[in-house]
């Protein structure tokens, strides 16, 4: 569809193209998407039928654990997130049955990488499919070169590593399961159940877990702990802290897969994709977080920067910063039973961090209103849910704030008309009156919906809208609106959102009953710039 069309341009070159016609070519990349599936699905299928028939109970039973699973067109986004390390593969002895499984799965494999290639290559580039085609190229073939480069890894030892983990062994670290990347040399300290102490003119002792923790109590100094992307400062326990670490990694992964178009050119895999040389990433100042214990900390640290009446209110803080290359860290604090799980509060503020410190020059202030696209993005992290088989799903109508959300919008159908709700400014957005809460919950619901329902229907356009609000394009005579880069009406959107509220509440009438409105208490969720 693009070749054609671009053919007819320069056969033609003063005929003005079809509006929307990216939108077309976008539909026929997820298309092809779709059409690998199901042929791949289709021929394991009937591989399994035949293997079955023959007797061959392994062959098709093995047939079958290669087709994917349903899933529901409304529901969650199931993610992997890939581990820095991959060992050689230990391959088994071909079987004529596992031999003709890999014959489907290559052939899959070799679509999904040409549709990388295509989708990369489209105008504008949707790096997000083409991170996902790769990613399924790797699962058909775990040791595609190409594939493996685009996505960061480079050969290592017979298998594939990213270089940052090659760096770490060479400067004679490992990754310890419990306490992460550390000198190898530490490793029968630690078997013991020893951590270092502070480090005083160079000299390390070497104390139980609890005495080594306590002396991090007063943050003098805090635990520093380097991954791969973040530098996390804290004074929680040293094991609670890699555990902190290692979820901000998988989710880094999420990020740059699910955002990538709204980086554009300035994504690593973009980068990748311009030249066929480059590998791994770009040396870069990691993303810096904070971690602290309490909330009686988180306090006391951050007052004499920040405004305490703001911080109180706050589950959560990342303040952007200015310049298009600047770092500002995130803050978090240990909340047991707190409003939101500590993970929800992680997800959402880091999500505003690696937004604004990699996608670019943000202009969002130069906007028209559509504020409310910022804190529907971080309220949609807030649904990231690590699985016990390593997988991670986003995307869920799932946790507290949807639970509010389909209660206040459904159920009390206190629903904010979407025509009105994407005209806030921030300021209006963000003020602390009566309807602060449903407007985030309304945020977080449009968010999931735009994201998520009608089998990812609008997910491109949502993007789409979302890069340009992030670069300040979105004023009173330019950028075009929401319903028209979806193709609806904003009625049309509400009565949809509504009944993929509904799905969840396993009807389709609302109730009637009409809860009271009670001012804002505390913490409600801290915004960019505020």
């Amino acid at each position: 569809m693009v070749l054609g069309w671009l053919a007819i341009l320069v056969m033609v070159p003063l005929q003005v193209p079809r509006p929307f016609a990216a939108e077309e070519a976008v539909r026929e990349l997820h298309a092809t998407d779709r059409a690998i599936r199901q042929a791949e699905s289709e021929g394991l299928e009937r591989l399994a039928n035949e293997l079955a028939r023959s007797g061959d109970v392994e062959g098709a039973r093995a047939a079958r654990a290669r087709m994917p699973l349903h899933e529901d067109p409304d529901g969650p986004t199931r993610f992997v997130a890939m581990p820095g390390v991959v060992p050689p593969r230990r391959a088994a002895p071909p079987t004529p049955a596992g031999m003709r499984i890999d014959e489907i799965l290559t052939r899959s494999a070799s679509a999904f990488l040409d549709l990388a290639r295509r989708a990369a290559k489209a105008d504008p580039p949707r790096y997000a499919l083409s991170d996902s085609c790769l990613r399924a190229v790797l699962d058909r073939q775990p040791d595609q070169p190409e594939a493996r480069r685009l996505l960061g890894f480079v050969p290592y030892q017979g298998g594939w590593a990213r270089p940052f983990d090659i760096e770490q062994f060479r400067e004679g670290y490992i990754d310890h399961p419990v306490f992460g990347w550390v000198r190898a040399d530490w490793k029968p300290n630690l078997e013991r159940g020893e951590l270092p102490s502070p480090p005083v003119r160079g000299q390390v002792r070497w104390l139980s877990v609890k005495e080594a923790d306590q002396l991090r109590e007063g943050w003098d100094p805090p635990w520093q702990i380097p991954t791969e992307h973040f530098l996390i400062l804290s004074n929680v326990p040293l094991a609670e802290v890699i555990t902190f670490g290692r979820r901000l990694e998988a989710f880094h992964d999420l990020f740059m897969a699910i955002m990538a178009d709204v980086q554009g050119d300035l994504s690593p895999l973009a980068r990748r994709f311009r030249d066929p040389k480059a590998v791994g990433e770009s040396a870069g100042k990691r993303h810096t977080v904070y971690y602290f214990s309490s909330r009686e900390v988180y306090l006391a640290r951050l007052s004499a920067k920040y405004n305490r009446e703001m911080l109180e209110l706050s589950l959560g803080f990342y303040d952007p910063p200015k310049s298009s290359n600047g770092r500002n860290p995130a803050y978090f604090f240990r909340d047991p039973g707190g409003q939101l799980p500590i993970t929800a509060n992680l997800y959402h503020e880091v999500s505003h961090q690696l937004l604004f410190e990699s996608a670019g020059s943000n202009r969002y202030t130069q906007n028209v209103g559509n504020y409310w696209v910022f804190e529907g993005l971080g309220t949609y992290f807030e649904t990231t849910e690590p699985q016990a088989d390593g997988s991670i799903l986003v995307g869920g109508r799932v946790g507290r704030r949807m639970e509010e959300a389909i209660r206040s919008l459904v159920d009390r159908r206190r629903v904010i008309p979407l025509d009105i709700f994407v005209n806030y400014d921030e300021s209006g957005f963000a003020h602390r009156d009566q309807d602060i809460y449903l407007r985030y919950q309304e945020a977080m619901a449009l968010t999931v919906f735009l994201m998520q329902g009608r089998d990812r229907l609008y997910r491109e356009g949502f993007l789409d809208y979302v890069r340009d609000a992030y670069r300040g394009r979105l004023r009173a005579r330019t950028g075009r609106k929401l319903p028209e880069r979806l193709g609806t009406s904003y009625e049309t959107l509400e009565a949809e959102l509504l009944a993929f509220l509904r799905k969840e509440r396993g009807t389709e009438a609302p109730k009637p009953a009409e809860a009271p409105r009670s001012a804002p208490s505390r913490s409600i969720r801290t915004v960019p710039g505020s």
